[in-house]
């Protein structure tokens, strides 16, 4: 009986043709493309079991990489399953992060250097955040709000994971002022003390790499230690982790990469999808086995990703197929308002037989909290697969809570010290600090006219303070009217932006959100609590986990995992795909709008049987535009409603006036090396050359990938 049969008696699983060629696939590296619901799990443990079973390597000698903790866990129960009753031994399944950890304490040891984790490390009284706060405070003489401790926590990480060098570093331009400065400071800091290094989960990385790269001994030790590597879900492994992953499996190169680079959607956190595309060029020796038949969803579901996906021009060629039986087509709802879509959902929701058969996908976390209150009032529990509290703490909130209560007591100089700067009443913070030094239960704002010797400061705090007083007297969807307007928070707001080149869309989306939840509330205390409800909702879903409840989940949380029912919501023009997304797009950089694609694709690819795609007209008494992606659908499902716009459409080739002047409009005027000038991103160097595709690095922004076609059609490109 050979190891198929047995393994099918065993445990009832049973491979079929291109499944079982990766596996007995052994000697040399190998590319694994696994198309959603292709198996791969079971496939990849199948592989381990082949190798320890079949070629008799021992366990020790195996190393699976997986790229989450809970990921990890999962394929070690799942081998454990397949395989307890007939090895003992254990495979050492680790995320990259454990193994990166293991070598940089040996190489630590090795070099008699002391390191502490300042990053999760309950023990330690050194913590990662606390360093970088103090950091932005010297240099910004403020306190940062969320979002700019989110900006650098991501940016610290994106540089170590993409291994952005210290002279790229010097060139780039970023959104949040001295950023770069900060991160240098950080890094420094680390090291400041020769007697103990301090370490993040990302020095884990760069420390592992640096040890298999200079240290020959380690080098050589767990080389030999791991005759052969498999790693999942490889789509998502950052630059550094690929690196690492190869200098583990030299000199022999038994590695298998399980990936799908139609399903790479962390490019924001250092993911790479280039190091699959060229593969070959990595590993030349290399064998590619492509998983297409998917075993999860219905041949509608299946055919139309499978055609969507087709979008993108830097993917490998491949047509993903299903046996399953027919289940209806795709729907694709488009309603006039926003709140309609929220309606329809929860009817929807209602209807279901089985609530932990549905899952809700969306590309934001703000998506959520209007959605969260629709299903709070209805009374609907729910799992949430992330849990993301930011809205309820941002600083915008802040504002507009405090503003409300300093209409209930305007002695409070604590609140009014809070947004001061935000309520068009030209106080200044000598006046403040005056306020503060001198305690009494009067209005701040009459106390501020006994100090001041400006008849026009002196009309405006009056008509603040009658305005802040009789915001107690509206309802909450009012006052927060009353806040943006006759306060002026909405220029403010404006200022704030543009000031600190912050989002001003989604700072004024945060708004929005909180107008939305204000309807229907009769005041200012109700409105209060329930945004404690929404979050304390939020919070506690964990708790509803494996029960007969409903799922929420971002799109990139949602990889992996499947359901019967789908519905992607909130599928308009700027959300997705974002504006960012539609900006670099229009300029010829591709790169984003194709990420972009692959999330939804990752989203279409959830569902089993019933997939619903909702999008609106209207949002926020603004029109928005229905999603390219929807768009694009509609087309695959229905495509003899297109047959007459295809015969309007003018087949001349169109004529673009160069934006630049002595623009470069011939490809054979461009070469590798060459400096140039792009019309939006400036003074850059041709860093690679295809038929298809320019790719660009530039003193501005760093490297950009073009359609090399569209930037010499619109004479975006001009030499030095």
């Amino acid at each position: 009986m050979n190891f198929f049969d047995k393994m099918h008696e065993l445990t009832g699983v049973s491979l079929n043709e291109v499944q079982q060629k990766a596996v007995r696939y052994s000697k040399g590296p190998l590319l694994l493309l696994a198309s959603p619901g292709s198996g791969k799990t079971t496939t990849l443990n199948m592989k381990i079991g082949y190798l320890l079973l079949v070629k008799k390597v021992p366990a020790y000698k195996i190393l699976a990489i997986t790229f989450s903790k809970a990921s990890a866990v999962d394929m070690a129960n799942r081998f454990d399953q397949f395989f307890s009753s007939i090895i003992k031994e254990r495979v050492h399944f680790s995320t990259i992060h454990s193994i990166a950890f293991q070598i940089v304490r040996e190489y630590f040891s090795i070099h008699h250097q002391n390191f502490e984790i300042i990053e999760g490390n309950r023990n330690s009284c050194i913590d990662k955040k606390v360093i970088l706060r103090n950091i932005f405070i010297q240099n910004r003489n403020t306190i940062p709000s969320e979002d700019e401790m989110d900006e650098l926590l991501s940016y610290s990480s994106f540089v170590k994971n993409k291994m952005i060098s210290d002279e790229e570093l010097v060139q780039k331009k970023t959104m949040m002022p001295g950023l770069v400065e900060m991160y240098k400071q950080y890094e420094a800091y680390k090291v400041q003390t020769p007697e103990l290094v301090l370490l993040d989960f990302d020095d884990m990385l760069t420390y592992c790499y640096k040890a298999l790269s200079e240290d020959e001994y380690i080098r050589n030790k767990y080389q030999q230690r791991f005759e052969y590597i498999l790693t999942d879900e490889s789509q998502d492994n950052s630059v550094i982790q690929h690196e690492i992953i190869y200098l583990l499996a030299a000199p022999q190169f038994n590695v298998c990469v399980v990936a799908d680079d139609d399903q790479s959607i962390f490019k924001w956190r250092g993911a790479d999808v280039r190091k699959l595309l060229d593969f070959k060029k990595i590993y030349p020796n290399a064998k590619t086995v492509t998983m297409a038949q998917n075993y999860r969803s219905t041949p509608e579901i299946v055919d139309t990703a499978n055609e969507f996906i087709k979008r993108n021009r830097n993917r490998y060629p491949k047509k993903m197929f299903t046996e399953n039986e027919s289940s209806g087509e795709i729907e694709i709802h488009n309603v006039k308002r926003y709140d309609l879509q929220l309606n329809y959902v929860v009817e929807e929701i209602q209807k279901a037989d089985n609530p932990c058969e549905v899952a809700i996908l969306y590309r934001n976390n703000n998506s959520a909290i209007l959605l969260v209150n629709k299903l709070f009032k209805e009374g609907i529990p729910f799992y949430m697969k992330d849990v993301e509290l930011k809205f309820f703490h941002h600083w915008i909130v802040e504002d507009i809570l405090n503003i409300m209560r300093l209409s209930y007591n305007d002695s409070r100089v604590d609140i009014l010290e809070k947004v001061y700067t935000k309520i068009n009443a030209y106080i200044k913070k000598k006046q403040i600090i005056h306020l503060q030094k001198h305690v009494s239960k009067a209005s701040t704002f009459d106390r501020l006219q006994e100090i001041i010797h400006a008849p026009y400061q002196e009309q405006v705090l009056k008509r603040v303070k009658q305005t802040i007083r009789k915001l107690q007297m509206q309802e909450p969807y009012e006052a927060i009217q009353t806040i943006r307007q006759d306060l002026g928070y909405d220029k403010s707001l404006q200022n704030t932006a543009e000031h600190l080149r912050m989002n001003e869309e989604n700072l004024f989306d945060i708004l929005n959100t909180l107008e939305q939840i204000a309807k229907e509330l009769p005041s200012l205390e109700t409105f209060a609590y329930r945004l404690k409800d929404i979050e304390q909702l939020m919070r506690t879903s964990k708790k509803y986990k494996g029960q007969d409840v409903i799922t929420l989940s971002t799109l990139h949380s949602a990889k992996g995992l499947e359901y019967d029912r789908v519905y992607m919501i909130d599928l308009i023009e700027g959300i997705l795909p974002n504006n960012e997304d539609i900006k670099e797009d229009e300029v010829g950089n591709i790169e984003e709008m194709e990420e972009a694609t692959r999330l939804f694709y990752v989203g279409m690819t959830r569902a089993r049987h019933h997939l619903e795609l909702l999008t609106y007209s209207v949002r926020n008494g603004a029109h928005v535009k229905e999603s390219r992606f929807v768009q694009n659908v509609r087309k695959i499902i229905a495509p003899e409603e297109n047959q007459k716009q295809i015969g309007k459409k003018n087949t001349t080739q169109p004529k673009y006036r160069p934006i630049l002047e002595n623009a470069i409009t011939d490809e054979s005027e461009l070469h590798l090396g060459m400096q140039i000038i792009h019309h939006l991103y400036g003074v850059g160097q041709i860093k690679s050359l295809a038929p298809d595709s320019i790719e660009i690095d530039f003193e501005s922004v760093g490297m950009k990938r073009f359609m090399l076609d569209f930037c010499l059609n619109h004479g975006y490109l001009k030499k030095i």
